[in-house]
């Protein structure tokens, strides 16, 4: 018995295959097809690089570094979704690289200190996602953007955190929905932190 890769198959399905779509040899045994093992964890591996640009983001208390790794993590999960035929999660990526550049311009620049291009940016998310249309999925991380650009656009750090976490739970079904298990490890990565800041900051410091 033998199962046909899909280069087309995506989401949740796509993962699926890529974990128990198998050969049966002459003698009986099940196993694994090499080249969808392989595929799939290089795909992962994109993902976790992210991951770690992610980690070493919030490793300094500067904002140009911050950002500088903030985007290499962004284009390493732009790559990993799109591997995945994960459109919506590509584009929702590459626009927050370009977002998380303009946003730090605020301070600099009077034009972009302007809520209108908070907005625009909202549109374009919105717009990037009608584009990449898969399923209703796809409202997902179009919604988790949406926060996320009120989020950024404050300077109130507590309101940050909160919606911030706020946008969480909708990424986390989307990761899952289309396989990216280190899209998982990354916002497990982000609720941890958002969460010890909370309690940091917002909890114990009312006691």
């Amino acid at each position: 018995m033998s199962f046909a890769y899909n280069k087309t198959a995506t989401g949740f399905a796509r993962s699926q295959s890529f974990l128990m779509q198998q050969t049966q040899s002459n003698d009986g045994f099940f196993v694994l097809d090499a080249f969808l093992y392989m595929d799939f964890i290089i795909i992962q591996t994109i993902g976790i690089i992210g991951l770690l640009f992610v980690v070493i983001s919030f490793q300094k208390d500067k904002r140009f570094f911050t950002l500088k790794y903030q985007l290499f993590a962004a284009l390493a999960f732009t790559i990993h979704f799109s591997l995945l035929t994960a459109w919506t999660g590509a584009a929702m990526n590459s626009l927050s690289a370009t977002r998380a550049y303009v946003f730090n311009l605020r301070d600099s620049t009077k034009r972009i200190n302007n809520k209108i291009v908070m907005y625009l940016f909202i549109i374009l998310f919105w717009t990037a996602g009608l584009v990449t249309w898969e399923s209703y999925i796809s409202l997902l991380p179009v919604i988790s953007m949406t926060l996320e650009c009120f989020a950024l656009w404050s300077n109130n750090t507590k309101y940050i955190r909160w919606i911030f976490f706020s946008a969480r739970p909708t990424w986390i079904i989307y990761d899952f929905s289309t396989g990216s298990y280190a899209g998982l490890l990354t916002e497990a990565f982000i609720v941890g932190s958002i969460v010890m800041a909370i309690f940091r900051f917002d909890i114990l410091r009312k006691r």
